[in-house]
């Protein structure tokens, strides 16, 4: 087994290569790649139906972008919800909300204004998820904030989708206890099973 240590410089070091790699896509690569990774996971997606909820995230620093997915499920009927930071060590807070309602954040990344109706997240039928890094079970690296670790429990067996590159895609990220696998992973490229998916949607 490797050490504490060696564990966290191979993590650190999976998410600045991913990092690096996904800021260098060139422009025309990045929107082919997104077209075809957004329309893999909206298909994961088909089955949710008009009035349930879906969590989704805007993109930033080089994430690739899943905007397609929220205009496609807002035009569905399906309701969007947008994650806040409400502060270290605590887990998001979603808020329902158009695309076209989102404002600019304290960052600068779009997110719900401060009075969108708040979301429990044990309600959510689905989440697409970010990450820096995936491996072949699902397991991810975020930025190491925890944020979504800490929120992922909350959502019971909501459906866990993410979008990636197809290189951000490893045999292993070395998971921790306290990780929680995402289901699919869609990239421009393939769409990777990861942990057993639930039996069905939430409505």
């Amino acid at each position: 087994m490797l050490e504490a240590a060696s564990v966290t410089d191979r993590r650190q070091a999976l998410r600045d290569q991913a990092r690096l790699a996904r800021l260098a896509v060139p422009p025309e690569a990045r929107a082919a790649a997104t077209a075809a990774a957004c329309r893999r996971a909206l298909a994961t997606l088909a089955d949710v139906p008009a009035g349930a909820t879906v969590a989704i995230f805007c993109a930033m620093r080089g994430e690739l972008d899943p905007a397609a997915i929220g205009a496609a499920l807002d035009a569905r009927g399906v309701a969007l919800a947008y994650p806040v930071v409400v502060g270290p060590g605590q887990p998001l807070r979603f808020h329902r909300a158009t695309p076209a309602a989102l404002v600019p954040g304290s960052w600068g990344i779009l997110e719900p204004a401060p009075t969108a109706p708040v979301v429990d997240p044990a309600t959510l039928a689905a989440l697409v998820v970010p990450g820096l890094v995936f491996d072949r079970r699902g397991y991810r690296l975020g930025w190491g904030k925890g944020y979504y670790d800490r929120t992922l429990p909350l959502c019971g067996d909501a459906l866990r989708v993410s979008v990636a590159f197809e290189h951000q895609v490893v045999d292993d990220v070395s998971p921790t206890t306290h990780d929680l696998p995402v289901h699919l992973i869609a990239t421009e490229v393939a769409l990777h099973e990861g942990a057993r998916r639930p039996r069905g949607p939430r409505t």
